[in-house]
């Protein structure tokens, strides 16, 4: 879990802002000087908690059992879709996994876990039942590559309750036996401003949110 020094760091940049009379509304408009602090406080512990390996004799809580090799690309989409959609794999961690290979690496925009450690990880670090996440449009197959589009709000399982919004693109690379070797995210935001906002959202200053439809 993210240490209290990290959250209290956060709440020092806070209390330091109400000395010097900025109003919460001057702190969403000031993010440049808490999106350092954030960063470097915050960062290091998702990262840690994510790719913390699972314990000795553990699968990491990931299905074991026979891979599903040789997949045509619309029998992998109907197993992809029920991870992706029913299962929320992306703020649960429960993944089918024999649809990936045992070397695959998954890829955010902060650091790069095996799969075992992605698995635990994810369930570790988010509330699943308090993340919200939208597939947007349909998967796209091409090749060896499969891409998707994601919006989520991201429960963390930190002091506070905190969340924060992270959209973008995810790259699934399959290798010639069918089975995933690459999982990539490209996040729409910048890792800064997503730990601001965990922190605005935590601290009662702006509350994470999908954008108001049109």
């Amino acid at each position: 879990h993210i240490s209290m020094r990290a959250l209290a760091c956060c709440l020092l940049v806070s209390g330091t802002f109400a000395l010097r009379g900025i109003t919460p509304a001057g702190l969403v408009t000031r993010r440049g000087a808490i999106v350092a602090v954030g960063a470097s406080a915050l960062a290091p512990q998702i990262r840690a908690v994510r790719a913390a390996p699972a314990p000795s004799g553990g699968g990491g809580g990931a299905k074991v059992g026979a891979k599903s090799r040789g997949l045509s690309d619309d029998q992998m989409c109907k197993r992809l879709l029920v991870d992706i959609v029913e299962n929320r794999f992306m703020v649960t961690g429960q993944l089918s996994e024999d649809l990936y290979a045992d070397t695959a690496l998954f890829q955010d925009e902060i650091d790069t876990y095996d799969l075992p450690s992605y698995v635990r990880g994810t369930g570790m670090l988010f509330d699943g039942a308090k993340s919200d996440f939208k597939l947007v449009g349909d998967l796209e197959f091409k090749g060896q590559t499969i891409r998707y589009r994601f919006d989520e709000i991201l429960s963390f399982k930190i002091p506070l309750g905190p969340r924060s919004r992270v959209s973008g693109v995810v790259e699934l690379v399959r290798g010639e036996d069918g089975l995933i070797t690459k999982y990539r995210e490209f996040w729409d935001q910048s890792v800064p401003a997503t730990l601001v906002d965990l922190f605005l959202d935590g601290v009662g200053v702006k509350a994470a949110a999908f954008p108001a439809a049109n």
